[in-house]
């Protein structure tokens, strides 16, 4: 039997999912392990590919992934293949289908290449359905009595069926084996996909609007150590010393269950034995003592996500925050005990808030030691409890449609594009109000949570400076910077055009060839805050940094002798000015070693843990050697190796604070020249 699984990615304009297909990859395992069957399996992630493989081969199952950034890449490739192959069988899954009766048998209407659908995880009910195909059963006999976890159309009535069993549940992640080590996933690594491990599935926590506030989820399953080992040791060896290769977790709560603790262990004795992985993405539990432990061990970002601090709002979306204070004691924490930068989410537009109670979440948060906020809008995702008619109504939710960044193809003449949904108003927060609160989340994103500017905020931090006024304040006073406010203005209308009453109106804008060619060159179709955030911070860095120190100035007068104030603000911008990265990559081979002369010692400073010093203690000339090393310039020339495409990687590096990894090293002159 010959199979093909479509996990396709949009790739015109860089890779937008660059990591190794998982979900795909570990149906296709289990197939395999559990079913002693021969079989030709095919998997692929390159439209490309997969159109020239297709022309020869005509597999006899379909197996399409339905995530919101491919669900429509993989539909149009699925109707092609049944256009050329009628008797293949096109299976579907994934969390972009819609959980109610009306909505899955609308959307098998529409999508006629559609067979058959699978809910919740797909390895068991995958499997079922191949063996009934292999006794002898035809695609009819299935489809009027799907199986577990599964639906169709009754192929004589054209009603929705569905299994009345509960959809089948693994009964842990070691059936899978180790398969990187066993090779599943090595044409993707070789291409420049990158590493996606899961060593926990599923969430003990119920949030409305994600996928896994279900019942069905709330069952953990786990990876044992051994197994995540073999697999570490293989991709270390592979990939020792890349540090332009991250490594992916799909775990959903890192460092919430005891579980992971182990799995840690491995990625620091990998780290130890290959210098690899240096970058880890990961989604980190909510328990504070659990996450400094996992911090001890492993370093990433955590994030203690938040979502919103209105409890009226948390209520409706059936989800509950750790204390406040636990929270504000945790931000201290992380930085004192492991250096490492903290951030939280919030999500803009849940049901329930309005601009003042968002501004008080935002204020509250923002004095909390805290040194990244992001800022979501509220997606109304398929599949999730707050996503029902219902739930749209009471709420009153305001939906738009948007392009995903970057996901658009053009296929044989024909263009394909992937939108979502965004919720940009409610009954409780106008539209008005969602345009001005993407204003303050512009500054949030390119201000208070750029990486850049860690030092000027501690310095605020130590005299007990109102950051939320910091922030706001930089709003009012943006028309004052020119370079920064054409980019806030630019980024304000740019949040309004990107927004379409119905996807069939997204489309035929889309369409036409002159907006087409908008998408290719970058100028329309992208994710705003990543992109207008590295504009601004690689392009109009002073200015911004300008803006920045002079409102904070305006804030310290009253805390601290007025004659220290001008001075050590001096120092914080001489210090950051070598931060600017446009020079950088201008003159990358031929950055000169500087010698810069402080009157406050700024980076011993930084490294002090001592609460109650602070930087007027360091009062102290000094002067330094600043540079760029060679390892760093051999990385700066591998960026465009991590998503195919220099820009989308310099977004991402300026979105996640690893730019800071391509900054000038400070080198004490005196130790330097003594060694």
């Amino acid at each position: 039997m010959e199979i093909a699984f479509l996990d396709l990615n949009h790739i015109t304009r860089g890779v937008h999912t660059n990591t190794t297909p998982l979900g795909v990859g570990l149906i296709a395992t289990y197939l395999k392990k559990n079913i002693a069957h021969s079989f030709g399996i095919r998997m692929f992630k390159i439209t490309e590919e997969a159109l020239k493989a297709l022309k020869d081969w005509k597999p006899d199952v379909v197996g399409i992934a339905q995530y919101s950034w491919n669900s429509e890449l993989n539909l149009h490739v699925a109707n092609l293949i049944k256009q050329s192959n009628s008797s293949c069988i096109v299976i579907a899954g994934g969390p972009n289908i819609d959980a109610s009766q009306n909505g899955r048998k609308a959307y098998l209407n529409k999508n006629k290449c559609i067979d058959i659908c699978i809910t919740f995880d797909g390895e068991i009910p995958f499997a079922e359905l191949i063996k009934r195909l292999i006794l002898g059963e035809t695609l009819g006999d299935i489809q009027r009595k799907p199986g577990a976890g599964t639906f169709a159309l009754d192929p004589d009535s054209g009603e929705l069926v569905s299994s009345s069993e509960p959809p089948p549940r693994l009964p842990s992640l070691n059936v899978f084996g180790s398969v990187y080590a066993d090779g599943v996933f090595d044409d993707f690594l070789e291409y420049g996909f990158h590493p996606f491990l899961q060593t926990h599935r599923g969430c003990p926590f119920t949030c409305g609007f994600c996928h896994t506030s279900n019942k069905y989820s709330s069952k953990m399953l786990f990876q044992s150590p051994q197994l995540f080992k073999q697999d570490m040791e293989y991709l270390g060896e592979k990939f020792a010393g890349k540090h332009h290769v991250t490594l992916y977790l799909a775990n959903t709560n890192m460092s919430f269950f005891k579980e992971d603790f182990p799995i840690a262990e491995i990625i620091r004795e990998t780290q130890e034995k290959y210098d690899w992985p240096k970058n880890i993405d990961c989604d980190s539990g909510k328990n504070p003592d659990k996450l400094i432990k996992m911090l001890s061990i492993i370093s990433f970002m955590p994030r203690l996500a938040l979502q919103t601090l209105t409890p009226q709002v948390l209520k409706n979306i059936k989800r509950r925050n750790i204390s406040f204070d636990k929270f504000m004691a945790f931000q201290k924490d992380v930085l004192l005990k492991t250096g490492e930068t903290s951030a939280t989410e919030l999500i803009l537009c849940l049901p329930g808030e309005s601009k003042e109670t968002f501004k008080e979440t935002l204020s509250t948060i923002l004095n909390s030691s805290i040194q990244n906020i992001i800022v979501y809008t509220y997606m109304n995702l398929k599949g999730t409890p707050m996503s029902t008619e219902e739930n749209i109504k009471h709420y009153g939710f305001v939906i738009r449609h948007r392009l995903v960044p970057r996901t658009f193809s053009e296929i044989n003449g024909a263009k394909v594009f992937d939108t979502e949904e965004v919720v940009v108003g409610t009954n409780t927060l106008p539209f008005e109000d969602y345009i001005e609160l993407r204003g303050i989340c512009f500054i949030i994103a390119t201000v208070f949570s750029s990486t850049e500017l860690i030092p000027l905020k501690r310095l605020m931090f130590e005299y007990g400076i109102d950051m939320a006024a910091w922030v706001f304040n930089i709003n009012k006073g943006l028309s004052k910077y020119s370079e920064v406010y054409s980019y806030s203005q630019a980024f304000l209308q740019e949040t309004k055009d990107e927004l379409f009453l119905t996807r069939e109106a997204l489309i035929d804008f889309y369409s036409d060839s002159e907006n087409y060619e908008a998408l290719l060159d970058g100028r329309l179709g992208d994710n705003l805050l990543r992109k207008y955030k590295c504009l601004v911070l690689s392009k109009a860095y002073l200015p911004l940094l300008d803006l920045a120190i002079s409102e904070a100035c305006k804030l310290m007068y009253g805390k601290i002798d007025d004659d220290k104030i001008r001075p050590m603000l001096d120092d914080i911008y001489l210090y950051l000015s070598t931060r600017n990265m446009k020079p950088i990559f201008e003159k990358l081979d031929n950055m000169d070693e500087s010698l810069i002369r402080l009157k406050y010692d700024i980076p011993k400073w930084l490294q002090n843990t001592d609460e109650s010093l602070r930087l007027e203690n360091f009062h102290k000339p000094y002067t330094y050697m600043v540079n760029l090393t060679r390892e760093t310039k051999v990385e700066m020339k591998n960026l465009v190796m991590m998503n195919k495409d220099i820009e989308l990687s310099t977004q991402i590096l300026y979105r996640d604070g690893t730019i800071r990894d391509f900054w000038p090293v400070w080198i004490d002159r005196e130790k330097a020249e003594i060694e």
